[in-house]
């Protein structure tokens, strides 16, 4: 499912040529934000004023991607002592995955035997990672800053 976020910044006046740097800035900045924490969207459309800097992301998804995958670790003869206990191998390779080893199965490639585990995540909820485009704020560059004098 997907749903449209409005993102919208107030400032003091800006020059026209900072405004749209700016608002540009912070797209790209929001697009490039939104796809490394795995999460798809249509289209970022700008909108700005000399005091308003504000984004549309058209078609957010509303969580990212569940995952689903094998992973394969050492072979049987690796995972498993001569008495049929785990090994250290065995159980880092599990504890890496926040796993247990009840959850190794078995699969033979070219007759070898390797450990593997089904892993399955959950993806984020797009409000939980949407609370880090402050860090997108604090990042953005103006050609100067107002500093008022002392008062």
């Amino acid at each position: 499912m997907t749903k449209d976020y409005l993102f919208e910044i107030g400032t003091e006046e800006m020059p026209a040529h900072v405004v749209a740097k700016s608002v540009k800035q912070l797209a790209d900045r929001t697009g490039k934000f939104l796809k490394d924490n795995g999460l798809s969207f249509k289209n970022i459309k700008t909108f700005s004023t000399p005091r308003r800097l504000t984004i549309l992301v058209q078609e957010l998804a509303e969580k990212q991607a569940d995952i689903d995958e094998i992973k394969k670790g050492p072979s049987k003869k690796i995972a498993l002592d001569k008495d049929g206990n785990w090994s250290k191998a065995a159980e880092g390779f599990v504890r890496g995955q926040n796993m247990s080893v009840d959850d190794i199965y078995f699969q033979k490639i070219k007759d070898v035997e390797y450990a593997y585990i089904h892993v399955k995540k959950e993806g984020k909820k797009a409000t939980e990672i949407l609370l880090g485009m402050d860090q997108i704020v604090k990042e953005l560059a103006f050609p100067t800053k107002n500093a008022l004098g002392k008062l």
